[in-house]
């Protein structure tokens, strides 16, 4: 087992230099005109801002669960130890509640766009720590709501409740800062498929909960089965593994979550060298972070770089090295 270890972690070593060896030939402008070059190249980077959060981290090992989550992702072939907060069973804190992250200086922007984060099953929120702080550096305001079931449609509910609550809140950092006109759902594993639930349920129902918000898009990172496409009303990224075991590609991400999504662009990329628990490991080593930071730049900010990697007859997403697949849908294939 060792050894097979040792090659896969190889193979992910080679894919990342050769990613290294396309973003010296391309700058982050027009990048993906130039066939083969990846998003990982272009946006796999941290941004320019600082980031904030209340939420305290330490090492997962410190506790039983976090040392069994810990083992767990190292025998997947995961790079970095991971980080977790100290709720329940990880610690003594309460196993429900919301993390807010921003980025440190929210009082000089006028505003910064939402994204709605929820874990996998049995996860925990401090395990996704450096993806969500890659994508605060971008300019998001991040929340993570947790319950450790993590597989729900009501989480992302919570989660929006809570950053609404907060942008109205005159002593939070947060008063007025929220464009929940630009919100992203967001979500790994069984937050995935939360994700793909309330990408169903709240759009219709969104100004019930604030009438300024919008669900624009969501991001559902190797989903689990409970959800339909055909019910999802808003343009949805679907990124797999080619060496996930616990949500293959070829499975239900397909055949009734992408194949089924008929009433919004769709897209579908399968990354070589990508697990399960790619996710939570250092967003540098998760080689599909690049494409999330693009979609999720493209939704809320429509970013021009971003959006060629989805859009138009020379998207570059298709030709993108990092994915043994790519594929989008007959109403991604419309846009321009």
């Amino acid at each position: 087992m060792a050894a097979g270890w040792r090659r896969g972690f190889a193979s992910i070593l080679v894919v990342v230099a050769a990613l290294a060896g396309h973003s010296l030939m391309a700058g982050h402008a027009g990048a993906q005109n130039v066939p083969g070059v990846s998003a990982q190249s272009v946006f796999g980077t941290m941004g320019q801002h600082q980031v904030s959060t209340p939420t305290v981290t330490n090492p997962c090992q410190e506790s039983v669960a976090g040392m069994i989550a810990h083992i767990t992702v190292h025998l997947f072939g995961n790079r970095d130890d991971l980080e977790c907060t100290q709720a329940f069973p990880y610690g003594l804190q309460s196993p429900v509640g919301v993390n807010t992250y921003y980025p440190a200086d929210i009082g000089d922007l006028d505003s910064a766009p939402l994204i709605v984060f929820e874990g996998g099953i049995l996860s925990n929120p401090g395990q996704y720590d450096p993806l969500v702080r890659q994508w605060v550096s971008h300019g998001f305001v991040v929340v993570v709501p947790y319950d450790f079931v993590n597989s729900l449609a009501y989480l992302p509910a919570i989660g929006l409740a809570t950053a609404t609550m907060q942008n109205r809140d005159p002593n939070s950092p947060l008063f007025g800062k929220v464009d929940l006109s630009r919100t992203v759902l967001a979500g790994h594993s069984g937050g995935g498929q939360a994700t793909l639930q309330a990408a169903a349920l709240l759009p219709p129902i969104a100004g019930l909960i604030d009438p300024a918000l919008r669900i624009a898009g969501a991001l559902a990172i190797e989903p689990g089965p409970l959800a339909i496409g055909a019910l999802i009303g808003v343009p949805t990224l679907f990124l797999t593994g080619y060496n996930d075991v616990v949500v293959p590609d070829f499975a239900w991400v397909r055949w009734w979550e992408y194949n089924l999504m008929v009433n919004a662009p769709a897209w579908i990329a399968n990354a070589r060298g990508v697990g399960h628990f790619s996710p939570v490991d250092g967003a540098d080593a998760y080689l599909s972070s690049g494409t999330a930071v693009a979609w999720l730049k493209y939704l809320a900010f429509g970013d021009d770089t971003a959006r060629q990697f989805f859009v138009g007859p020379r998207w570059g997403l298709k030709d993108d090295p990092t994915y043994f697949s790519v594929e989008r849908n007959a109403l991604a294939g419309e846009l321009r």
